[in-house]
């Protein structure tokens, strides 16, 4: 079964650029798994405030995709999430 979750993040973005914020929100992306056989996407990015400094306040909406009978391992730290079990792990 597919289990499909929605998280609403807000976030505050000072002094980057464009790529800046692709690489903040590609993290995000992966620091939201669960386990190895998630996928998370970008359903919504929106500016909602910006000052006259460089700070910016983003709304990010992200789904969670989960086939609940093929979950895969679960993530047991932050550095699995963004770089992937170790080959010993299997």
């Amino acid at each position: 079964m597919i289990e499909k979750i929605k998280t609403e993040v807000v976030l505050d973005f000072n002094l980057g650029n464009e790529e800046d914020l692709k690489d903040t929100i590609d993290e995000m992306r992966a620091y939201t798994k669960e386990y190895e056989n998630d996928k998370v996407s970008l359903l919504s990015l929106k500016e909602i405030s910006h000052d006259l400094s460089s700070k910016k306040r983003y709304e990010i909406i992200l789904e969670i995709e989960r086939d609940t009978e093929n979950l895969g391992r679960i993530y047991e730290s932050e550095e699995e999430k963004l770089f992937g079990f170790y080959e010993d792990d299997e």
